[in-house]
């Protein structure tokens, strides 16, 4: 999961961790252990879980404490953990990093894409970061050209699908 990278992370960020945590409600553990029995992202969650989204780099991530309430209220929410990726923060553009559930790897949905056509598969939509949610937080602070939303992220990536006009 990277929470050592997600620390320092957070330490580049000038975050203070002490001042913004906050502990994960057992509701919320049981929400995602419902779609996810993984004890490393439980204990993720737990040890990164504060009072807000908070940002770290060019994006955000999540207050954890949502969870349930994002899984039972958020048709977006829904469909992407349908297809086994859990939406963990977002860009200012409005893209959203989310972690992949099959390899725990994190990725970034063209939000545009995914809003718009419903009846496709989020996954159609994905630019796989091949990292961990910490190290993909950390290159984000570190890395000057790291990128900051989708249409970056497929470039830097190679990624098939561009999100540029006719490349569906």
């Amino acid at each position: 999961m990277g929470i050592e990278q997600m620390q320092q992370a957070l330490e580049a960020s000038s975050i203070n961790v002490q001042k913004h945590q906050e502990q994960l409600r057992l509701e919320n553990i049981s929400a995602l252990k419902k779609f996810c029995a993984d004890e490393q992202l439980a204990q993720f969650l737990t040890t990164y879980s504060f009072d807000d989204d908070i940002t770290v780099g060019a994006f955000n991530y999540f207050q954890a404490n949502l969870l349930k309430k994002n899984i039972e209220w958020e048709d977006d929410f829904k469909r992407a953990l349908a297809v086994n990726l859990l939406p963990v923060g977002n860009g200012t553009s409005g893209d959203i990093v989310v972690l992949d559930l099959l390899d725990f790897e994190i990725g970034i949905l063209f939000h545009d894409y995914f809003w718009e056509n419903e009846e496709e598969d989020p996954r159609k939509f994905l630019i796989k970061m091949n990292c961990s949610i910490g190290q993909f937080y950390l290159n984000s602070v570190q890395e000057n050209n790291y990128p900051v939303d989708a249409y970056e992220a497929a470039a830097y990536m190679g990624a098939d699908f561009t999100g540029f006009a006719g490349e569906e």
